[in-house]
């Protein structure tokens, strides 16, 4: 894995059904999953995403590393 592009990572998310919460320090994205539960992400905002924030989102996801090549 590497640093990656904002757009690249705003992208899978929104491919994914998270939406834009919110944009303050940081872009907040959620995804309801069921009634009683919310997954909720961020990503800077910053032109390239560093590898621990990607990290770091891929587990709040719950998503595959794999999409995030």
């Amino acid at each position: 894995m590497k640093l990656l592009p904002q757009r690249k990572i705003i992208k899978i998310l929104e491919n994914n059904g998270f939406k834009r919460a919110r944009s303050r320090a940081h872009i907040t994205f959620k995804k309801r999953i069921s009634n009683k539960k919310v997954l909720t992400t961020w990503v800077l905002h910053h032109k390239m995403i560093t590898l621990f924030v990607v990290k770091y989102i891929i587990k709040q996801t719950g998503k595959p590393k794999e999409e995030f090549y």
